[in-house]
């Protein structure tokens, strides 16, 4: 009686436990499972053709606008690269730039070379002429003191002149420019009529001032042929020693209008090799830098006192294009 009790105490329970399980929405055994993934809903609004969706009803819908625009209504663009900018701005790598980068792009020096020697923008030249110019005197007094006499001096002169380059080609190149020397001489005075060497010691400073034009001649890489002229002017001062600095007469200035001629055969020392250009070029944009040797011509006359200078003279000097 006892195992017929149990038995039924079973059944009860197995019943009873399938039915809450199915209220909790628990999979059991032998009830039946929606198929939810396997379901779609049908979207009239979509633009996608989903698998089982019939396609008799699907027709071709003209858009409004254009998907793709090629060509239509857009300006055209054109990149000028100004061959001065490219390297100012990219046209060369700070040293130590890649010092802690283990890739690098590897720049041909020599190319760049090439490229930045064309483009350059103006010029300073350096040069020192000896004087070996002629004075025209009242008694001939200049070159008695300056050139004949005891303890004499003719120091020659100093130029500053900047070019500022109007036209660069393969061919010639012309230019602009504006220049400044300052010149020394000295000598022992002489008696105007007896003619004997005095104690005082003169002292003879030359300004001159140039304006002028001038055409360069590039041959290849190496060297350049240049000529400048123009108008000019000379400052002159006369100092003497045996006046004191506060007492009149102690200074003389005086002015003398002219002109000069300059010529020029430059050594490019950069040219003879790309990558001693480009190392000069990337610490401080020099692109050319050469020895030149110069003869100048000048004339000035009109000075309140009866003096003329003229002549032509040899020099040496440096010449830094830059960028």
């Amino acid at each position: 009686m006892k195992e017929w009790n149990l038995v039924i105490l079973t059944i009860i329970f197995t019943l009873s436990f399938s039915v809450k399980a199915d209220d909790l929405n628990q999979i059991i055994l032998g009830s039946e499972v929606d198929d939810i993934l396997g379901s779609s809903k049908e979207s009239s609004n979509s633009p996608f053709i989903v698998d089982g969706e019939p396609t008799d009803s699907v027709e071709k819908a003209k858009s409004s606008g254009e998907d793709f625009i090629f060509n239509h209504n857009v300006k055209e663009v054109s990149d000028k690269i100004d061959p001065k900018k490219q390297y100012k701005d990219v046209g060369y790598v700070s040293p130590g730039t890649f010092e802690n980068q283990e890739n690098y792009l590897e720049l041909d020096k020599n190319a760049m070379a090439k490229g930045f020697r064309k483009v350059s923008e103006g010029a300073l030249n350096l040069t020192f002429i000896k004087n070996d110019f002629s004075y025209t005197s009242t008694n001939d007094v200049i070159n008695r003191t300056i050139s004949e006499g005891y303890k004499s001096v003719k120091g020659g002169a100093l130029f500053v002149r900047h070019d500022s380059y109007l036209v660069k080609s393969l061919l010639i190149n012309a230019y602009w420019s504006l220049g400044a020397g300052l010149g020394y001489n000295s000598g022992r005075g002489i008696f105007s009529i007896t003619g004997e060497r005095s104690d005082t010691t003169f002292n003879l400073w030359e300004a001159p001032i140039d304006l002028g034009v001038g055409l360069e001649i590039p041959v290849y890489s190496w060297f350049k042929i240049a000529g400048t002229g123009g108008a000019s002017g000379m400052f002159i001062m006369q100092n003497r020693s045996d006046y004191e600095s506060s007492e009149k007469g102690k200074r003389k200035y005086q002015f003398g209008p002219g002109y000069f001629a300059n010529a020029q055969f430059k050594i490019n020392l950069t040219g003879f090799s790309g990558e001693s250009a480009y190392d000069a070029f990337s610490t401080s944009e020099i692109t050319n830098i050469s020895m030149n040797l110069e003869a100048r011509h000048h004339s000035y006359s009109n000075f309140n006192d009866a003096i003329e200078i003229s002549g032509t003279s040899f020099g040496l000097g440096f010449t830094f294009e830059y960028l």
